[in-house]
């Protein structure tokens, strides 16, 4: 679900008049007061903006034409079955082999299209016989923790075993957490969007060194 783009104006200029206040030194009732009316205004924003709702359709194969909306759809491909669930803003894929063979995704032959045109590849994997894999179209992103953000590794606060405080006591000072922790983002070429529009998937398996292919066209689009 998307939210339209003037809710987070709305809350910089709530930000923005707090800081100002604050670096004023003067700060009092009337700013508060000021600060809670833009802050309502920015929620009422958000609920007369309110969010859309998208929904899938499954064109290829044409015999598995179907429109994921809030239940799952299960398409049969031979010899594997699919089954599609939107979660959240992606599409989800669960790929089932209900064959008594393993079956090996090949990541180096498979490949995704996105709206713009543009190839992505596809992690591979290794389905064993009777069971199942998952995926997201498009993948989530990939996260990385950092220790220490800006300069400012340590941080104050109850709870840690830290080496110093504004009285040290060593290693066991109950007033000192350990570094801060931030996350990041990080791009790999399997990284995506899609808003709306059509993405082709391709697919490629083998079993009992045979190999078969599936491709599949599915559209994003507004729920009426």
């Amino acid at each position: 679900m998307t939210k339209s783009a003037p809710i987070p104006v709305a809350f910089r200029f709530c930000h923005s008049v707090f800081v100002r206040s604050r670096s004023a030194g003067s700060f009092g009732f009337r700013d508060s007061a000021k600060a809670a009316l833009l802050l309502a205004l920015a929620l009422l924003l958000l609920l007369s903006a309110g969010c859309h709702t998208y929904q899938y359709r499954v064109v290829q194969p044409s015999q598995a034409n179907s429109l994921i909306t809030a239940q799952p759809v299960i398409v049969h491909y031979d010899p594997l079955d699919y089954t599609f669930a939107r979660v959240r803003d992606r599409l989800a894929l669960r790929i089932a082999n209900p064959t008594t063979n393993q079956v090996v995704l090949r990541g180096d032959r498979c490949f995704v299209v996105d709206p713009q045109g543009e190839s992505h590849p596809v992690p591979g994997t290794i389905i064993g016989a009777n069971s199942y894999t998952r995926m997201f179209l498009p993948p989530r992103p990939a996260t990385a923790e950092v220790v220490g953000y800006y300069g400012y590794p340590w941080a104050w606060g109850p709870g840690f075993y830290g080496y110093a405080a504004p009285f040290w006591h060593g290693y066991y000072d109950p007033f000192f957490y350990g570094p801060s922790v931030t996350y990041l983002q990080l791009n790999t070429p399997y990284d995506w969007l899609w808003k709306t529009g059509p993405i082709q998937v391709h697919l490629v398996y083998e079993r009992g060194g045979q190999p078969f292919e599936h491709h599949f066209e599915i559209v994003r689009e507004r729920a009426p």
